[in-house]
């Protein structure tokens, strides 16, 4: 990358003063945080009926994102001057297809990376003895997964990548900082009770990954796409017996083995990259 990228550049536009990036970090965590307890309080205030309190979970869980969004929208706009879509393209409209693209693409990858486990791992994946018991989930995450990883996007590699790209022009420097930055609030998670240290790397090089692109491709509606897709999987298809993100699926993960998920991601990653970045003519 001989040059800035404009997703970086697009930035320079507005009003840029530290102390509004440092203020605009502050409010948008003590809203997505703060939004986050409220929308909550009526999943420990009352109880629910026992066969819709994990729909209701997840449906909590993913709407309390949204202040989040709410936040970031804010945020660009009064302390910045800047347009929301900024923090997605430097062009005139958001590109749909490239979102999808990213979508699909992930989508695909996971599905794989998901297929060849199974064969290796006879049992790992077990069927949901009850698969309509899955649909409504279906239904909820389609509607309200691209909000909770658009909301993460917005947040992580939009927000925070711009404002960090004042400090640093390097994008792998970059990309590594953005990594670190997404790794550290995924500590808590249920699933680095499989290795917390592979774990946290997995959450950090799928960061990097991340914002490497976006900064390749001068957008942020690849990893958009990818985020959407790779949540939308676990969440809908394959779930973890112990996840940040509680679902009925149609299989279940019995065991997370942090070295296939290592060596698939990093598989999934450079195939992604060549097909969908470099050869499609990205800047």
């Amino acid at each position: 990358m001989e040059r800035t990228s404009p997703f970086l550049e697009i930035a320079r536009h507005g009003r840029n003063e530290w102390w509004r990036y440092a203020a605009g970090v502050v409010f948008i965590f003590v809203c997505w945080m703060g939004g986050q307890v409220i929308i909550a309080v009526p999943l420990v205030s009352r109880e629910p009926d026992p066969a819709r309190a994990d729909l209701l979970l997840l449906a909590l869980l993913l709407l309390s994102f949204a202040p989040g969004m709410a936040a970031v929208a804010v945020a660009v706009r009064l302390l910045h001057g800047r347009t929301f879509r900024t923090l997605v393209t430097p062009n005139a409209q958001v590109s749909w297809k490239r979102l999808a693209t990213g979508f699909v693409g992930w989508f695909v990858l996971a599905a794989v990376a998901g297929l060849v486990e199974a064969l290796l791992h006879p049992g790992r994946y077990q069927p949901n003895p009850e698969p309509l018991t899955a649909l409504p989930f279906l239904v909820v995450a389609a509607l309200l997964i691209p909000l909770q990883a658009g909301t993460e996007e917005l947040i992580y590699r939009g927000y925070l990548l711009q404002a960090t790209g004042w400090l640093l022009r390097h994008p792998v420097l970059l990309s590594i900082l953005n990594g670190l930055l997404f790794a550290l609030p995924h500590a808590a998670n249920p699933e680095t009770s499989a290795g917390f240290v592979k774990v946290m790397f997995l959450y950090f090089l799928t960061g990097l990954f991340w914002a490497f692109i976006t900064l390749r491709s001068g957008t942020l509606e690849l990893a958009i796409g990818a985020h959407t897709a790779n949540n939308l999987f676990t969440v809908v298809v394959a779930n973890f017996q112990e996840t940040a993100i509680p679902s009925r699926s149609f299989f279940t993960v019995t065991e997370i083995d942090a070295n296939y998920q290592l060596v698939s991601l990093i598989v999934g990653m450079v195939v992604f990259y060549l097909v969908l970045v470099r050869r499609s003519g990205e800047h």
